[in-house]
């Protein structure tokens, strides 16, 4: 079981996320934003369930809805996602690529997608905090109407991803991946807020027990609603010097089964 993880990590911008993370890997916490939008925002996840070593980083995929729980007014950015994908080192670092999805123009930010390098550091001296829990379950039927919701494929890479939004108030959407021979878990947020946006982004992450790799997927869906464009990112365990290794992502466009 990882416990490095568990706690509370800060950014170089002064962002702040409490993690938890239970026996299996999945993770789930509150990240603390002050660049941007300011505000409270969920996150989950997946890691591999045991603390590095000298060898070997611990992998991990986090995904993160920018739309605040901590009842400010949204604006533009809360339609946005995030995935993070990197790892742990054996030595507290914490390093992820963030790939920030935007589906609306706001500030200076116009749609498209950001990448960037971010370094976590943990604050020794938090306490850990208890969130409220989602179960990294997924459901046979949606409980709410939304276009992400049904079965999306590529026949020619073999992929198939169904997804369901559980939770319209928080965006929880959940369902399965058929990837390399697997059937993967999987559990994110897609963006629920009633707007005229004509892009709706999604975050999704899992764990690939087949290759003890965390998995996160992340992109959006056309104007169309019929295809999903997304980014298939891995975290790999390496060693502090290949550390350039972990993080390795890949384009997906999967079209809506009818």
């Amino acid at each position: 079981m990882s416990l490095m993880l568990n706690g509370s990590w800060e950014n170089s911008y002064g962002s702040t996320m409490t993690l938890e993370v239970d026996e299996d890997g999945f993770i789930f916490g509150e990240y603390g934003s002050h660049t941007g939008s300011t505000g409270t925002y969920l996150v989950i996840g997946y890691c591999r369930p045991s603390d590095p070593t000298n060898d070997a980083g611990q992998p991990l995929v986090l995904s993160i809805y920018w739309r605040s729980i901590g009842g400010e007014e949204p604006d533009d950015g809360s339609h946005w996602v995030s995935t993070y994908c990197g790892q742990l080192d054996s030595d507290g670092q914490m390093a992820v690529m963030n790939s920030l999805v935007t589906t609306t123009k706001y500030q200076t930010f116009v749609p498209g997608d950001y990448i960037d390098k971010l370094i976590f550091t943990k604050d020794s001296s938090s306490n850990e905090i208890k969130t409220k829990n989602i179960e990294p379950i997924a459901q046979e039927k949606a409980k709410f109407a939304n276009p992400i919701n049904g079965v999306w494929v590529n026949q020619e890479k073999s992929i198939q991803l169904t997804v369901f939004l559980q939770d319209k108030e928080y965006g929880v959407v959940n369902g399965w991946l058929a990837y390399e021979g697997e059937l993967i878990s999987m559990l994110g947020f897609t963006d629920t807020l009633d707007n005229n946006n004509i892009l709706q982004s999604v975050s999704l992450s899992g764990y690939m027990l087949n290759t003890y790799q965390p998995i996160s997927l992340i992109g959006r869906i056309s104007q169309d609603a019929n295809t999903l464009i997304l980014s298939r990112w891995l975290a790999n365990s390496t060693k502090a010097q290949s550390a350039y290794f972990q993080a390795n992502s890949e384009n997906w466009e999967l079209t809506k089964k009818s």
